[in-house]
């Protein structure tokens, strides 16, 4: 019993250190990359306090995270352990893919299949109120730099914020010629959650906790605060949720993307690049890691019993 569980420890740490070589080598090619487009020797630190600020901010959105996951699984009777398992394997699979299949796919494990289907469920619940949330706010983003002069940016970003919005507080009903598929009938059977306004409120504020560290960084970096830099990160955001995702989610192409729409309002490329990659990986790497710590001292104990 010993052996086997440390070989699925050993397999499990090697798939992370492989994915960690992967992730290193799409650093490098995109590194030669900007190093033709981008100039990051003239990039100065001005405000470090800054910086730290943005940084400190990390305990706060992973506390958010986990509140809003919580309250997307408190309809089920769940164990403690199991639900920290499954949010510290989500963090996990959420370094390599699309935040939707981390929260759904990257929780689900070996237990019952109904308990599979809460999780995808739960994930469902908070994607969706993720993503409901930054399309009404790549909407007022849009409204406040647009206006109705590129109606179509607008109308789009509102149309997904609403019928999201809809389909966040209405219940799924899936067609009738569907109801004969047991996963489907088993998924619709699953109780409605009561904490979709909690939901809701904990995306908005994970949603300007992310903000705040971007303006932050920044300023940093010593470009000065203008109220219109808000609504260039909502447009921003809203671009990039839209997006394709690659390998890693959205790296490279969600910086790629910030730089192109802060740069068409004349913001330096180099110093939209660097917060961007900097939002990410305080966000996206010290939970990896925070998360890896915690799952392979659950692991060790499992070994020593």
């Amino acid at each position: 019993m010993q052996t086997k569980s440390k070989a699925t420890q050993f397999n499990a740490t090697l798939e992370v250190f492989i994915r960690f070589l992967l992730l290193a080598c799409l650093f490098i090619i995109s590194y030669q990359v900007f190093l033709k487009w981008l100039s990051f020797e003239a990039i100065v630190v001005t405000n470090y306090l800054c910086v730290c600020c943005a940084t400190l901010l990390f305990p706060l959105n992973f506390w958010l995270e986990w509140k809003r996951f919580k309250w997307s699984v408190n309809q089920y009777e769940i164990p403690l352990t199991d639900q920290n398992k499954a949010f510290y394997q989500g963090i996990i699979v959420s370094f390599f893919t699309p935040a939707l299949i981390a929260t759904t796919i990257g929780r689900l494990g070996i237990n019952t299949r109904i308990r599979n289907l809460q999780w995808m469920g739960a994930g469902v619940l908070s994607g969706l109120a993720q993503f409901t949330v930054t399309m009404l706010f790549a909407f007022w983003g849009a409204m406040y730099l647009f206006g109705v002069h590129r109606i179509f940016v607008t109308f789009m970003f509102f149309s997904a914020g609403a019928l999201s919005l809809i389909s966040y507080f209405f219940k799924l009903k899936f067609p009738t010629c569907m109801s004969k598929w047991k996963l489907i009938r088993d998924f619709h059977a699953l109780p409605a959650s009561q904490s979709k306004g909690q939901i809701l409120l904990l995306s908005i504020l994970r949603y300007a906790v992310f903000s705040v560290q971007f303006h932050l960084l920044i300023l940093g970096f010593g470009i000065p605060f203008d109220i219109k830099q808000i609504f260039i990160l909502m447009l921003s955001y809203g671009l990039i949720t839209l997006s394709p995702s690659i390998l890693f989610g959205k790296l490279v192409l969600r910086e790629l993307i910030a730089v192109a729409v802060f740069s068409w309002f004349t913001y330096p490329k180099e110093e939209i690049m660097l917060a961007a990659f900097f939002t990410w990986g305080i966000n996206v790497v010290l939970p990896v890691l925070f998360a890896l710590i915690r799952i392979s001292s659950t692991w060790k104990a499992r070994f020593y019993l």
